[in-house]
């Protein structure tokens, strides 16, 4: 199938290769003149697991160009994936998707082949058939459904991993403005995704609804795993990762994201809980569920920070390791990592950062209140108190022996994600999140 892919960034990029990569003609755009020479250059202007490899496959089947009008007569498909950023209201805003369907509406106009409009950008439920299809139809002059197709069919994944949850999928959601657009992209994705996944084809607002929906469900897990966690502390001898592990094993909720740990965080889960809220509220209702997951995740820097100023008093050095809002990507955008970082240095704590990635974005938002620093037993040297915050699996490998050397006498050591278990850790006074301690604080 011929594809156009506009906006070439984290998705929009890692979309075009799995394509192409699939053996589908793709023809990509971006506004950024910059990010188009690197790729005309077959250089990767992106940080994404296996994308440069992915992109050695791709490159045959993958053009870049210099306009929507290339893009648009040179395909069948025009997938749109732009940052649909949110506002004060929580609501996610149409602007760049507008902006991109003006931009390629005259060359829609022009085709006198059936063309597929096909967003894959969040966006608010009702955008869809209350914004694009009427925007479409009156710049075109065409009948959405007979002379042109429209979809919504946003992807569900997450930075670091974003093409193997692309070719891997459970589902893939298509909201489609007719049956024959809702054909073209079930064969596309059958055609390109490794797995047998099921495909979700419904109305065009089911399937915003469906998208927002979701990743509020998911986070919903994480909030309950992390609320398990919070009372498991308080009990002595109880063990949240035996408690989560149980509960997932029945097929009714599933083991996936039940874990206690650090909350959600990143570009995605905590905007879409705020803009399912903005959307029962239009509409009369209420997303009560969705509160309770918020206050629960905000809750937890918090009571990270209170843990370590139980055992150790400002000005105490600090280490955290780990920034980023999950491992694999340098993204800090809703990190918690940062959150606590940013209030242990505003309370007088001496805070030292560690990331395999993240220390240059957590700089541009700490600034100098923050020690940086790529090694991470330079990092922990002189600690008084050690939090393990992001889930680097290098961070499984830390030689305690040598940090112990190196921190200060009897260092508490907050353990998010139990990494450190069953680690030989007399020398500090060792805290995993979730375990309730028989001799409270010890």
């Amino acid at each position: 199938m011929n594809i156009s892919v506009i906006g070439l960034g984290k998705l929009g990029l890692c979309t075009a290769a799995c394509f192409a990569a699939a053996g589908h003609a793709v023809i990509g755009y971006d506004l950024n003149e910059d990010f188009r020479r690197e790729l005309k250059s077959r250089r990767c202007p992106i940080d994404e697991t296996g994308l440069v490899d992915l992109l050695e496959a791709a490159w045959p089947s993958l053009q870049i160009v210099d306009s929507y009008e290339d893009a648009v007569f040179r395909s069948d498909v025009t997938l749109i994936i732009v940052p649909t950023p949110s506002m004060a209201d929580g609501r996610f805003s149409d602007e760049y998707v507008i902006k991109v369907l003006e931009g390629l509406a005259p060359a829609v106009s022009g085709k006198d082949s059936f063309h597929l409009v096909d967003v894959v950008s969040t966006v608010m439920p009702g955008s869809s058939d209350g914004v694009f299809r009427p925007l479409l139809e009156r710049l075109t002059g065409k009948r959405c459904g007979m002379d042109f197709g429209l979809a919504y069919n946003p992807e569900f994944i997450a930075l670091g991993s974003v093409i193997r949850n692309f070719l891997h999928p459970d589902m893939v959601l298509i909201g489609a403005s007719d049956e024959r657009t809702g054909a073209m992209l079930t064969e596309l994705y059958r055609s390109t995704c490794k797995t047998d996944p099921t495909m979700a084809v419904m109305s065009l607002v089911n399937a915003e609804i469906t998208k927002i929906s979701l990743n509020c469900y998911v986070t919903m897990k994480i909030s309950y795993a992390n609320a398990l966690a919070a009372i498991c502390e308080e009990v002595p001898g109880a063990d949240v990762d035996l408690v989560t592990a149980a509960i997932g094993a029945d097929s009714r909720v599933g083991s996936k994201y039940l874990k206690g740990g650090l909350g959600f965080g990143g570009p995605c889960f905590p905007r879409d809980n705020i803009a399912f809220q903005a959307f029962a509220g239009e509409f009369g209702a209420e997303a009560v569920l969705g509160k309770a997951v918020v206050a629960i995740n905000n809750a937890v820097p918090k009571r990270l920070h209170e843990r370590i100023a139980a055992h150790a008093a400002p000005p105490a050095r600090v280490a955290l390791l780990g920034g980023s809002y999950k491992a694999d990507t340098h993204i800090i955008e809703e990190s918690q990592s940062i959150m606590l970082a940013r209030s242990l240095a505003g309370a007088g704590y001496r805070v030292a950062l560690h990331d395999p990635k993240a220390i240059d974005a957590a700089r541009q938002v700490l600034g100098e209140s923050v020690a940086y620093h790529f090694d991470p037993y330079d990092c922990i040297a002189g600690a008084s108190a050690i939090a393990l915050l992001t889930d680097w699996p290098a961070y499984r490998e830390l030689d305690w022996r040598r940090i112990a050397a190196s921190a200060a006498p009897r260092a508490v050591v907050l353990d998010s994600w139990r990494v450190a278990r069953g680690v030989e850790m007399s020398a500090f006074t060792y805290i995993p999140v979730g375990v309730g301690i028989t001799a409270k604080g010890n």
